[in-house]
């Protein structure tokens, strides 16, 4: 019953979607219930715990040495430790772990360098090494990070090299694997995700978060993702380093959620919904214009390949979005409902296209906040 529940999910429609009539968004329902960060997040966790977050995506790695494959920045603390894990179970919450090493180029991965032909290998069996020793329950994924598109121009490794060497990889992952009592997940761009999805190399799917990379749009709409990491980079004042949100397909909201004690609780699929239907894809090239006159947006006002989604805060006059970019409940800036993709993110990612023409800017008399001053210039007259 419970997995027909869930299935049945995918066909209902998004219950807040925001049509032109709303005038606002509920914050707090709409917050962001997963995480990720490549540090330490024990100090925190009391912060992320308020502002909503239940669910905290966190790394494995293996040692460094020099030279290919194997020279890469990482932070002190990308590793999840015993006593971090601890912390996070005694503040309610859950993990999901991925393991990176220097995955963000295509030549760490390539298969006929003797450098790193066996890095599928090395990385797996460091994998299980640190699942066994944070007592990973059985029957839960490890998602294996390519964090590249794995297209010829984007991929320094030559075109007829690229999948081989990526099949390769996922191919000894599966051999160390298959020795366990842990699944495989894969994260990266969508062609990444369909061809181990096609190959049976991977069960569990987390979408990186960039348009323009190869086939996401295609995976994306097509639902068959597990998690997918709509904004990065953002920066909180209680932490010292950035982190990254993410959103769950409703219609598979365990997507590999742990702790000590066994497999976590899926995530409510209906409130998934609704995290989903409270933000948009921002065409790519369009403006945000900020809230305050003057006052320089929290991010480069121009949208990019990596800063896709935003989320949908108020209905403004003149068909302009109240929008957060940073996944905060304050109001950012505004952005025509033109310029984003209306419904929510579910099956709604965009073709990217640079090239776009945006809507003109908002007014400034007609910003909300610059009404709100001149009533209370108003009043303090009045009151005189």
């Amino acid at each position: 019953m419970q997995s027909l529940a869930v299935s049945s999910v995918a066909t209902l429609a998004p219950s807040r979607v925001l049509s032109d009539t709303d005038a606002r968004a509920t914050p707090a329902s709409s917050r962001a219930q997963i995480i990720d960060a490549d540090f330490d997040v024990t100090p925190y966790l009391a912060r992320l715990k308020s502002a909503g977050v239940k669910t905290v995506g966190r790394y494995y790695d293996r040692g460094y040495s020099s030279g290919i494959g194997e020279s890469c920045y990482h932070h002190p603390s990308k590793t999840l430790t015993k006593a971090e894990l601890a912390a996070i179970e005694h503040a309610g919450m859950s993990v999901y772990v991925v393991f990176q090493h220097c995955g963000a180029q295509c030549l760490n991965f390539d298969s006929e360098n003797k450098a790193t032909a066996d890095k599928g290998r090395k990385d797996a069996e460091a994998a299980a090494e640190l699942a066994r020793a944070l007592h990973q329950p059985a029957n839960t994924p490890v998602y294996f990070a390519i964090d590249f598109d794995p297209y010829p121009g984007s991929c320094a490794l030559p075109a007829a090299r690229i999948w081989p060497s990526i099949d390769a990889y996922f191919a000894q992952i599966n051999e160390v694997f298959a020795q366990t009592r842990w699944k495989v997940g894969v994260y990266g761009a969508g062609s990444t995700l369909q061809r181990m999805k096609a190959s049976g190399k991977a069960k569990y799917f987390w979408l990186s978060t960039s348009l323009c990379h190869s086939g996401s749009r295609e995976f994306f709409n097509s639902g068959q993702w597990h998690v997918f990491q709509n904004l990065t980079e953002i920066k909180r004042s209680y932490a010292p380093n950035t982190i990254d949100t993410n959103v769950a397909n409703p219609s598979s909201p365990y997507f590999g959620q742990w702790t000590t004690r066994g497999p976590a609780p899926a995530h409510d699929a209906i409130a998934e919904i609704d995290i989903l239907a409270c933000r948009a894809f921002i065409k790519s090239g369009c403006t945000m214009i900020p809230a305050v006159a003057g006052k320089k947006p929290k991010i480069p006002s121009r949208t990019s390949i990596y800063n896709a989604t935003c989320r949908v805060l108020t209905r403004a006059d003149d068909g302009y979005l109240g929008v957060s970019m940073t996944e905060d409940d304050i109001v950012d800036g505004y952005v025509h409902k033109s310029d984003v993709v209306t419904g929510g993110l579910l099956r709604n990612m965009p073709v990217f296209n640079s090239a776009r023409t945006c809507a003109a800017p908002m007014p400034l008399a007609s910003r909300p906040e610059v009404r709100q001053d001149a009533a209370e210039a108003m009043a303090r007259v009045s009151v005189r």
